[in-house]
């Protein structure tokens, strides 16, 4: 190893998703470590709380409001933090929405909406910054995916699919970027005390459920998954590309 190619402090990392849960999680961690940040998010307010108190550690941070599914605003992000930080190393792809819906209830714009934001908008983000990670031949990439991608789920069709799209496409964006020394993993969070699994359950009912289901016994926190995207930004996963890395109590047992 070259002591390169992996996350140091005074690295810049883009964070999508940041206003809340996982995406908040990882950047305050980042934070602590002495990372610059950029984060994303639809969420105005949200994202400028994380960006402030992201300062409030001692690092920079600036915020900007992304639509994610609209690849010119990814662009115009991106150019933003490039302007802003010189160079990139590190994407964190968190960024998601999750209406409910049955295979046949789901409108083609529902379906459209989900795709364009959790899918094409970790495609878009990936396209936007890798040239900047090609020029300085170092940089990694996390995309967060979910269980349902492996499981599928009644009522999300929509959203598992796009799920399983974001492990395929890391796997083949980790190819074309391994040349230039890039390289590209997945997390696969299981059931997270977030506002998604809380949009039709309540706290109490969703923690109980992980009591009986999960076999260490209760349901994530956002800060239980950040150590596991801190360590494929690092160093310490420099011989990993391409994977997937589960992280769900046990939940799901990858091969």
């Amino acid at each position: 190893m070259n002591g390169q190619e992996g996350l140091h402090a005074g690295d810049a990392v883009v964070v999508t998703g940041a206003a809340q849960g996982i995406g908040r999680a990882i950047a305050l961690d980042l934070a602590q470590r002495e990372i610059r940040l950029a984060l994303w998010d639809i969420d105005e307010d949200g994202c400028a709380r994380t960006a402030a108190a992201c300062r409030d550690r001692g690092v920079q941070a600036i915020h900007t409001v992304v639509d994610m599914a609209d690849s010119d605003a990814v662009v115009s992000a991106a150019d933003i933090a490039l302007k802003t930080f010189g160079s990139i190393f590190g994407l964190v792809s968190n960024a998601g929405i999750y209406p409910r819906a049955t295979i046949l209830e789901a409108t083609p714009y529902m379906w459209r909406s989900v795709l364009g934001v959790n899918l094409l908008g970790t495609v878009f983000a990936a396209k936007a910054l890798v040239p900047t990670m090609i020029e300085n031949k170092r940089g990694a990439i996390v995309n967060v995916a979910s269980g349902r991608a492996l499981q599928g789920t009644p009522r999300g069709a929509h959203y598992a699919a796009s799920k399983a799209g974001i492990v395929s496409f890391t796997k083949s964006l980790a190819l074309e970027m391994a040349p230039y020394g890039i390289r590209a993993n997945c997390l696969i969070p299981g059931v997270t005390e977030t506002a998604q699994p809380l949009a039709d359950t309540t706290l109490e009912e969703l923690r109980a459920r992980g009591e009986r289901k999960i076999p260490l016994g209760r349901i994530g926190q956002p800060e239980d998954l950040t150590g596991a995207i801190v360590f494929l930004l690092s160093e310490a996963s420099a011989f990993m590309t391409g994977q997937s890395i589960a992280v769900n109590g046990g939940a799901i047992m990858l091969p």
